[in-house]
Parts: structure tokens; sequence; C-alpha cells
């Protein structure tokens, strides 16, 4: 409590047990009693996922708010479909990984198109779907390609310093149900709101480069809103390293390619950066 240093250490052995698949169940001493703090669940199966989401909400917000007029973050979020939880980002700012870990579990494609389709039912709904998204949005069903090896990972991240090579990055189960929600007649346009990770989109391990350029494609030709938003964070690479993001040039290389294919469409659309200020090591 009266050392800053000593209090991120001890954050670190949090952190740490988080990330991992199998964790420690984690004690300590304050005065005279003991903080203990248990392990997390285990990743749910996509069945789980399936089921939690399944259940009979009514999408609005509880009824004590009901003569408060507008509530503004549920306008925001009331027709967009969460895909996923968790995330393999470990930003070092964020905490994503503590609320909902750091393997993903995904929802099965029949899962979010029936979501989709009560959206379309809703009485005030006018064909927009304002995200497809997840903590981060492109990183549904991706997993590693060799279960035990993430079960003995306790790193905090899977794509810093690189994309690792035993995380399967091919986005093609996300191509195919952005395809079929553009598919439903009910719906004019589905945007992408959610933050997205260009690293793993230009992941130079990925086996199957073209189903990435596909994805990009899809996303860039029909999921934008006009803007699209992304996080590169800051533009000094010593900086990106204290915050485990790549480094710049990866974001200029996703901004050209953007650029290329609304040119090739015809499209009028602009990339949104987001920027950290005052980080530490940040001069």
């Amino acid at each position: 409590l009266k050392d800053k240093k000593k209090f991120s250490r001890n954050f670190k052995y949090v952190e740490t047990e988080s990330n991992k698949q199998f964790a420690k169940r984690l004690y300590q001493n304050v005065g005279d009693r003991t903080l203990v703090i248990n392990p997390p669940f285990q990743v749910m199966s996509e069945k789980e996922v399936d089921a939690s989401f399944d259940l009979p909400f009514t999408r609005l917000p509880h009824p004590k708010y009901k003569k408060r007029g507008m509530i503004p973050a549920h306008e925001m979020i009331k027709f967009s479909v969460n895909m996923h939880r968790g995330c393999f980002g470990g930003c070092t700012f964020c905490t994503i990984s503590a609320h909902q870990g750091k393997l993903i579990a995904s929802r099965s494609e029949k899962s979010v198109l029936k979501e989709v389709d009560a959206i379309t039912k809703m009485p005030d709904f006018k064909g927009y779907l304002s995200d497809l998204g997840g903590p981060s949005a492109n990183m549904y069903q991706m997993k590693g390609i060799d279960p035990k090896i993430c079960d003995k990972c306790s790193a905090p991240s899977c794509v810093y310093p690189s994309v690792c090579g035993n995380l399967d990055t091919n986005p093609e189960a996300m191509t195919n149900i952005y395809k079929k929600v553009d598919a439903n007649p009910k719906i004019k346009k589905a945007f992408v709101g959610s933050g997205l990770r260009y690293d793993l989109m230009f992941n130079k391990r990925s086996k199957q480069p073209e189903k990435d350029e596909e994805y990009v494609e899809q996303l860039v030709s029909r999921h934008v809103s006009g803007r699209l938003k992304v996080a590169p964070e800051h533009t000094e690479d010593h900086v990106l390293e204290m915050m485990r993001k790549p480094k710049f040039a990866l974001f200029e290389t996703f901004k050209n390619k953007f650029e290329e294919i609304c040119a090739k469409k015809g499209l009028n659309q602009e990339i949104i950066p987001y920027f950290i200020s005052s980080h530490p090591s940040c001069k």
C-alpha cells in the first residue's frame, strides 16, 4: 500500500495468472486478514456461449429507467451484435483480458444470425446494424492451432511483439457471417463499429493470406459507416513498445490498403485513428 513499485509488481502476479488457461489461486495477507483471488473459470465452449446469448432477453433497458427518457449508451448499442468474448491483444493500458479472459469464446454462426433476425423484428429498427463485433471486432473464432501449447502459455499477448505462430488468424468465419448478414433482405447495412486489430489482417505468418485480403475487402467495401475507427494508440515506436502495440508502420500499411479499396470501389470513406496522449515513456 505504501510502495507504487511493489503495488505494480503485485498486479503483475494477478495479470499473469488471469492470462493462463489453468491459473493458480492467489493469497495475500492484508493486516490480520487474507485476500483470496480465485482462478478464472475455463473458457466457455461455443455451446455455453450460445446458451447465454439465446436466453429470452427483451433487449431493452431496465424498466426503472422508463421515465428518464433516452439513454445515450443504449441508443449506441441497441442494434448491435456481440459475436464473441475475450481479447488476446494484451495492451498494457487495457483490462479486457481481466474482465473477459485472453482466450476467445465465440458464438456459433447460427446464434449470431438468430440475433440479427431478432433485431430486424424490433419496432424501431430501420435496417441498419450499428455493429457486428466484440471486444476486438476481428478476433471471432480465432484460437490456438495446438491447444496444448496455449494450455502452458502465460504470455499477456498473442500478437505482441509479433503474432504467435500457434495462433490461427484465418478470418474466413467472420467474412462468411458478414456476407450472410448482408444477404438478409431486412438488413440495409451492417456496420463494424468495434475496434479492429489491423496487425491480424497483415499477419506475416498467415497460412492463407488470400483469406485476409478477402476479409479486408469485405470489411472496407461493405461495413464502414463512412468512418472506420482504428486505434494505433501512438505514433512513436518506443511508446508503442510500452503499450504492447504493433509498430506505427503497420497502421500506415492498413491506411494505404483502406484508401486503395475505397478508390477502387468509388467510396467516400475516412479512417479515424485513436491516440492516447501522455502515456508512460511518452515525452
